[in-house]
């Protein structure tokens, strides 16, 4: 493995601690190590001036107070700000001093650079990454994709009400009755991690199910699980997924719990997380999940649009600002939603496929590419043709020799804290 020497300018010493986390960032990606040392010779030189390397910008200052004024966030690989643009994708430091929310409090698509710049669809941090290599004189990896599929469990017995009268209008009474009668033998239509597995399996892939432990509705527009966690019949679905191979992780309720209140429920500290609705707000979640001892969070994508939410392709640290290093826990960010296409977009599922294809294959090396499709999305009454679209993405896993990656393994592979 290469070892690469790296200079700090004096002026540009304060910035030393986002340095030093982003340089380890690039060195897990590009598998070689660093050594920060105290002298120009034989070392990539970083500084504000353009006499070094690589040059700092003012992407690494996030208080709000010294960007007030400063231009909104451009990406642009002719400047050599690799390192000072790659920290700020990579910690969506954009979302910092957010105003302007949606409707459930969430930083929205539309107020992002991505949106503005065109660029979501991009790997722009493993375009900076690359650069630095080149100026370090180490080869460009190309690690092929590999691919993290989860499901959020946010309903069990909806598929009686969304399912049924999607039939009844379509005059199938026959259909509706076997609904009836699948929820009347405890069997209901969405309780179906094991078709779920079985399908996956089939394919020789691996998920995460992600489970809520609060339920009901929280008002008009937020509800939560419409299951309850601790009976018999999901504490039974949740035991076959871990026996099966599979994950279990908790899916953060928008009751106002602490994670630990919510863990009590759910019986342990899982191992993984992601937000219900995708609710959250950084850097404050970052400093919750921290708090709650989670290894891995899985939340960090778009409700309204498929791609980077931060441009970078891979899991990683998120940078404690407070502390000045990097978080303990992993972020694996969230690329690909079911309910993108169907809600947001109002996309059929023909045009979803072209849409999601078109991504993968602009991303076949360097990503851990993340899937997210709800366990009702598995039938095909309401949303008729997800299960076949589901079935056509882990074709392209199987017949483009990518694997699926778990949240252990993503831990272990990805994190760059001891």
């Amino acid at each position: 493995m290469p070892l690469i020497k790296f200079y700090i300018n004096p002026d540009s010493e304060k910035y030393r601690p986002q340095i030093s986390y982003t340089l380890m960032v690039w060195a897990k990606n590009q598998q070689c190590e660093i050594l920060l040392v105290d002298s120009s010779n034989n070392a990539v030189t970083i500084g504000r001036g353009a006499e070094h390397m690589l040059q700092i910008g003012d992407n690494l200052v996030v208080q709000k107070e010294l960007r007030e004024g400063a231009a909104p966030f451009k990406p642009d690989l002719q400047s050599r700000n690799y390192l000072s643009d790659a920290f700020y994708m990579i910690n969506s430091v954009q979302e910092f001093e957010a105003s302007a929310l949606d409707d459930l409090n969430r930083f929205p698509y539309e107020s992002s650079y991505q949106y503005t710049s065109g660029t979501v669809m991009h790997n722009l941090v493993q375009d900076c990454f690359h650069a630095i290599s080149k100026i370090a004189g180490v080869p460009a990896r190309h690690e092929p994709s590999s691919f993290f599929l989860s499901h959020d469990i946010d309903l069990v017995y909806g598929a009686i009400v969304e399912d049924g009268f999607n039939v009844l209008k379509k005059g199938r009474i026959d259909i509706f009755l076997k609904l009836l009668f699948n929820v009347a033998v405890g069997r209901p239509d969405w309780l179906n991690m094991d078709k779920i597995m079985r399908l996956e399996s089939e394919y020789d892939c691996r998920s995460v199910f992600f489970w809520i432990v609060n339920k009901g509705r929280v008002n008009q527009r937020e509800i939560n699980a419409d299951y309850s966690f601790a009976s018999a019949k999901v504490q039974q679905e949740f035991a076959s997924i871990a026996s099966a191979g599979f994950e279990n992780g908790i899916h953060k309720s928008l009751k106002q719990e602490s994670f630990q209140q919510e863990f009590t429920k759910y019986g342990s500290i899982p191992l993984a997380n992601r937000y219900h609705y995708l609710k959250f707000q950084l850097p404050h979640a970052y400093h919750d999940i921290e708090d709650a001892g989670l290894k891995l969070d899985a939340s960090l994508g778009f409700p309204a649009e498929i791609g980077f939410r931060n441009n970078y392709g891979l899991p990683f640290n998120p940078y404690n600002f407070n502390e000045g290093k990097p978080f303990s826990f992993v972020e694996a960010p969230l690329h690909i939603m079911d309910r993108t296409f169907f809600q947001y977009k109002r996309a059929s599922p023909r045009e979803a496929e072209k849409d999601i294809i078109n991504f993968f294959e602009c991303n076949r090396t360097n990503c851990v590419l993340s899937v997210l499709w709800h366990n009702n999305f598995f039938t095909n009454y309401k949303f008729k043709g997800y299960l076949d679209l589901y079935k056509k993405m882990l074709a392209y896993i199987r017949d483009n020799s990518f694997k699926t990656i778990s949240a252990a393994t993503i831990v272990d592979k990805y994190s760059i804290v001891p």
